[in-house]
């Protein structure tokens, strides 16, 4: 299994977040659209391998993601 992020944008608000899980093949299988709620309560959407557990996805605003120097 491979790890994957996307990021994504709440069509309400535009507050940017990171979905990021494993999957059997990220890039070479079938994508679906999977939403969240957004903090504002409004809607977030992400394109996710079919093959994710998606109880198991992990949602982070992209405020808060570490970045490399």
């Amino acid at each position: 299994m491979k790890s994957f992020e996307r990021e994504c944008r709440c069509v309400d608000c535009g507050r940017e977040y990171v979905i990021s899980g494993v999957a059997l093949h990220p890039g070479a299988e079938t994508e679906g659209a999977t939403r969240f709620r957004c903090l504002c309560g409004g809607c977030v959407e992400a394109f996710v391998p079919g093959s994710v557990n998606k109880e198991k996805l992990v949602v982070t605003p992209k405020e808060s993601v570490p970045r490399p120097a």
